[in-house]
């Protein structure tokens, strides 16, 4: 039964065929192919119940064994006692050789299990049959004929046409046996009456049984069919995303480069307004493309929160200015209100991701002049709220504001207030944190979007240095990337910025011709032409001795398992489409970690032994 079952959840599910076998559920008969697995799957429920089945049927015929040695005389209790020896030989019997699944098929165990019921009926209507004919001094009924039809009928989980060939067996068994002793027709005809409308209910019984364990097993077999669908579909999904979230984000890397080296250039008035308008509509399909696949990774599953405890006030100030330029041009106040010495715990994306989009959507949406911060304590949560004095919202508004590509006052759909799925988004990551929120407004008094954060371990940390602005590069790098288009955009905007540029198409070339390049940092797309990825490149160039420099992995593909992978063999890592100036800046920390490595290689060697002892 295991190897059995073990094919069956492994094997496609036909669920057009299941379906269709629910038309034919009265004549309690399925197709062939799925009878057959009807009826493994009914002896795996007879299986399940043998110790009740064992223990039941043992104790009473050694009950019934014990009554005959006590109430019945000496002579006839010999007789009696050795039937119903063999009657539990038979059903010890019986009952090991039929629930044995996987060893015994289910028609020999079924025929096994009718037989052992046939045959202990029978030998039960011998006993009250002798027992009458001896006249003894006890009232001896067919009482205990029916505790063997019960069994057989229900406690033995027989399919339905075996149990009634048996019920009516031992019924017409047990008459004849009386025909035979010649008992009283008034009698005969008493006990035909009430053991045959015993063997009628117990048949509609036995079918009514049956009838439910075919549709149990229908609707399981329909559940089954369902999950894996459904697991289908996810899979599905998650690889349409992938592959969309990667090939979606090579021209839009490829176009974020080459605007940044148009802006570079000395360009007249209008042209360099017009690269400017490029630039806004560029990022502004970067955001689109960002919350299209956002709310599509939420919603099928691959979104793993990453909890942690930091600083919340220093947090939300960084926050807060990446979006005063957004407030400045629609002349709104953005204000914080954060005690200083205050900490959550929580994914840092993901929250930033909820209430940046709840600040968004107060900038853009609310018709406001003020947006403010405000957090504050209860008990062991933090409540973070997102305030506006803007136009408010109608009651039936503040539900469906959550649905997606939802936009209550934007009828024309123009871009400059996104897509509708911001909102949408904090939904999904809400049921994915299990975070208190909710939202509170009135048209006309603004409105209140709050969610309630764990309290974390507050850190003391150093203040940040000022950054400074990152001067012109000198160095050679190595860029390995397959797409043309990515491939010459880096190549243009990393030689503007004073980088001498091998750049190669494939794994091989690069290989081939590195060796006598001499570079100074390696950039490499993941997913190369060839047999080895970007990961696998830079292993073989360390391996080689071709290359042992800092390198880094540009890629488009967003995995986890990629991420650990880079961090594991000490990669740097950008997702494109990458900003030009978080590229400019880590091409400059790489070349002056470089430049250190080779200054220390070189004081290295000076120093050396065999370098400083001189003859005396």
């Amino acid at each position: 039964m295991q190897e059995s079952t073990s094919r069956s959840s492994s094997a496609p599910i036909d669920e057009p065929a299941f379906l269709a076998e629910q038309r034919g559920l009265r004549r309690l008969r399925f197709s062939k192919t799925i009878e057959d697995a009807f009826q493994h799957y009914l002896h795996a429920k007879m299986a399940s119940r043998v110790v009740v089945v064992a223990t039941s049927s043992i104790v009473f015929m050694l009950l019934f064994m014990w009554l005959d040695y006590v109430y019945l005389p000496p002579e006839l209790a010999t007789y009696t006692l050795s039937i119903r020896a063999v009657g539990l030989g038979v059903i010890c019997f019986a009952i090991w050789y039929s629930n044995r699944p996987g060893r015994v098929p289910p028609r020999y165990a079924f025929a096994m299990a009718t037989v052992g019921y046939i045959c202990v009926g029978i030998m039960v209507a011998m006993v009250i049959t002798m027992a009458r004919a001896a006249e003894v001094s006890i009232r001896v009924t067919h009482d205990g004929l029916y505790l063997v039809l019960l069994s057989g009928m229900f406690l033995l989980a027989l399919p339905m046409r075996h149990a009634v060939l048996g019920s009516w067996t031992i019924v017409l068994s047990y008459l004849f046996a009386e025909m035979m002793m010649s008992a009283p027709a008034r009698m005969l005809i008493s006990d035909g009456i009430f053991l045959s409308n015993f063997a009628v209910m117990g048949s509609l019984g036995t079918y009514l049984y049956e009838y439910m364990q075919r549709r149990a097993y229908l609707n399981e077999q329909l559940l089954e069919a369902a999950r894996r669908r459904a697991e289908r579909e996810s899979q599905s999904k998650t690889h349409f995303l992938a592959t969309a979230s990667h090939d979606l984000r090579q021209p839009l890397h490829a176009m974020l480069l080459f605007i940044q080296h148009l802006q570079e250039q000395p360009l007249n008035g209008e042209a360099q307004r017009t690269v400017g308008r490029l630039s806004d509509s560029t990022q502004l399909l970067q955001a689109m493309l960002n919350s299209l696949l956002d709310i599509s990774r939420l919603s099928v599953g691959m979104v793993r929160p990453q909890i942690r405890s930091f600083n919340l006030a220093p947090w939300l100030q960084r926050l807060i200015a990446s979006l005063d330029s957004v407030a400045l041009r629609r002349g709104i106040q953005l204000e914080l209100h954060c005690a200083p010495y205050l900490a959550v715990r929580s994914d840092t994306l993901l929250l930033e991701r909820l209430l940046r989009n709840y600040l968004n959507n107060a900038l853009l949406h609310a018709d406001a002049t003020v947006v403010r911060v405000e957090v504050s304590r209860n008990e062991d949560h933090l409540r973070i709220a997102v305030i506006d004095n803007g136009c408010g919202l109608e009651e039936a508004d503040q539900e469906r504001i959550f649905e997606e590509f939802t936009q209550l006052r934007n009828p024309a759909r123009t871009l400059d207030k996104g897509v509708g799925l911001g909102l949408s988004i904090c939904r999904q990551i809400l049921h994915l944190l299990q975070y208190p929120s909710g939202v509170n407004s009135r048209p006309g008094e603004g409105a209140c979007f709050w969610v309630e954060v764990p309290v974390g371990e507050w850190q003391a940390q150093p203040e940040e240095p000022m950054q400074a602005v990152v001067p012109n590069l000198h160095g050679q790098v190595a860029l390995i990337e397959n797409d043309r288009v990515s491939r010459e955009a880096m190549q243009s905007l990393l030689s503007s910025w004073g980088c001498v540029v091998w750049a190669f198409a494939s794994a091989d070339e690069a290989l081939a011709e590195l060796g006598t390049a001499g570079v100074d940092v390696v950039l490499s797309d993941y997913r190369l032409e060839g047999e080895l990825n970007g990961l696998e490149l830079i292993r073989q160039l360390r391996e080689r001795g071709i290359f042992g420099g800092p390198a880094a992995l540009v890629t488009a593909d967003t995995s986890d398992d990629l991420v650990e992978s880079a961090r594991l063999a000490d990669l740097h890592l950008l997702n494109k489409p990458v900003l030009p100036a978080r590229l400019r800046r880590l091409v400059h920390e790489m070349l002056e970690h470089a430049g250190r490595s080779a200054a220390d290689a070189r004081s290295g060697a000076r120093n050396s032994p065999g370098r400083a002892c001189e003859p005396e």
